[in-house]
């Protein structure tokens, strides 16, 4: 019709591009909230295996953090129970092998054992001399003791099998030293590490350190 108002047909309208939705502040919100929370999630993790080869690489070569041995790292798992056998063990020949060189003589660290020593270590410290029954007697103990310097034992159970015995009363035990000299001023200076079989027999106290070689 002329002069009419030309409509159009409902299959033209039907083909006319569709835009694309808006979308709501608050899904845009929460997607970044989430993109973050990624973000760091892959960053800690990523700060975290940095220091772990840090800390490895420091150790491999050698680097300007103290240095520390295996063994050592066993300080921090609790120490055997003092009434087993291999607790006893390591208790005894801790305080057999911490010196005071500054006020005590030698052979005094058996004295301050006794209660973990059986009877064959009992008879030999009450007859012999003391400074003869200490072990590893050392010409540094007037050094030491000059410095007021103390020799600190650090003593664990070896994972190595020690000869066994048939008698069930007796058990051995192979147990590992280190000793370390701690002065006044702070200064450190490790001996060198020592094993020794300790041989621990049942008695009406309970298990005691009888021998060690």
């Amino acid at each position: 019709m002329s002069g009419g108002v030309h409509v159009a047909p409902e299959h033209t309208a039907a083909r006319l591009p569709k835009c694309p939705p808006m979308p709501l502040a608050w899904t845009d919100k929460a997607n970044a909230r989430t993109k973050l929370v990624v973000m760091l999630v892959l960053s800690v993790a990523m700060l975290g295996a940095a220091c772990g080869r840090g800390d490895r690489t420091d150790a491999e070569s050698g680097g300007a953090h103290p240095a520390t041995s295996t063994t050592r790292l066993l300080e921090g798992v609790p120490a055997p129970d003092p009434v087993t056998p291999d607790g006893v063990a390591v208790a005894a020949l801790r305080e057999i092998y911490t010196w005071e060189p500054a006020s005590e003589d030698q052979g005094a660290s058996l004295i301050r054992a006794r209660k973990y020593l059986g009877p064959s270590l009992i008879r030999m410290l009450d007859g012999a001399p003391t400074g003869l029954a200490t072990p590893k007697a050392t010409l540094q103990w007037a050094d030491w003791g000059k410095a007021g310097a103390r020799v600190e034992a650090f003593t664990f159970a070896s994972g190595e099998k020690a000869p066994n015995t048939v008698d069930p009363n007796i058990q051995q035990f192979k147990i590992g030293i280190e000793q370390t000299v701690a002065f006044p001023n702070g200064r450190k200076e490790s001996l060198p590490p020592a094993t020794v079989i300790a041989t621990v027999v049942r008695t009406p106290d309970g298990w005691r350190l009888d021998a060690f070689r």
